[in-house]
């Protein structure tokens, strides 16, 4: 049986070293640490229930907060896993959201694209992912409309 090393090639060792000092804030109070241990186990199981949310959870944890066109962009993941995801990181309060996408110029309308990040998100991260959506969006042909076409006028 090999022992934990600390090193680069063991990332179980950085796995524990976290669940220490994640398990560790309650150490007084027994019952109440007991209950913070299993609310604990409770989210990660939640989290981890498959690798969509994985991965949507590990994003957010390196960049704090992201729109969900984003999220599709850069994990190659399609809109309604994306959608399932957040979905599920919301209810178990992990991501709140933070900012509407305002409304864009000759839009058609439809709903605005949401930021969603983590409770403490820095609003740099937030106006970033609103940067990076703005980046990713397509061309204004594939957004279903042309804005070299002048609008009809009225009769």
């Amino acid at each position: 049986m090999s022992t934990l090393s600390k090193n680069d090639s063991n990332p179980v060792y950085d796995i524990v070293c976290a669940f220490k000092l994640l398990l560790n804030k309650s150490e007084d109070n027994a019952p109440a640490s007991a209950l913070y241990t299993q609310t604990i186990i409770s989210k990660l199981r939640s989290i981890f229930i498959s690798e969509a949310i994985s991965q949507v959870f590990a994003y957010f944890c390196l960049h704090g907060s992201s729109t969900a066109w984003v999220l599709q962009c850069e994990l190659n993941m399609p809109e309604a896993t994306v959608y399932r995801a957040l979905k599920r990181l919301r209810a178990i309060g992990v991501l709140v959201p933070a900012l509407k996408v305002s409304k864009i110029k000759r839009s058609k309308g439809g709903p605005r694209p949401t930021v969603w990040a983590l409770e403490d998100a820095l609003p740099n991260e937030v106006a970033e992912a609103l940067r990076i959506h703005y980046k990713l969006r397509p061309p204004p042909e594939k957004r279903g409309y042309n804005i070299h076409t002048p609008r009809r006028k009225a009769p």
